[in-house]
């Protein structure tokens, strides 16, 4: 009975560890082959206990879109490392801004 249970698991397995497999192909994706325009001028107030998180053009649908900027609340410790457009080949991609502990 233990090997037919273990059998039937056995194929089960393969069953649906196949499809898995063949789905696991990595596309990749190039970003925008123009740079993006101008970084829009922010002038936000000072918040106390918060940074200003600088706007950022997005692509989205083919082109750039502005995305306007935001607070968000500071965290001791660490430094905010605003996100970026890198230029890399013939194509441009975005990196998320992150935080960094002080160093």
């Amino acid at each position: 009975m233990n090997s037919l249970k273990n059998g039937l698991l056995g194929l089960l397995l393969l069953t649906f560890a196949a499809p898995a497999a063949r789905a696991a192909v990595v596309i990749v994706h190039n970003g925008p082959r123009d740079a993006p325009p101008p970084i829009v001028e922010e002038h936000p107030a000072p918040r106390r206990g918060y940074i200003w998180v600088g706007g950022h053009h997005r692509w989205h649908r083919h082109r750039y879109v502005w995305t306007r900027g935001h607070y968000a609340r500071e965290r001791r410790g660490y430094d905010y490392v605003p996100g970026r457009w890198e230029h890399h080949d013939e194509h441009y991609d975005w990196y998320e801004g992150e935080w960094h502990p002080h160093r």
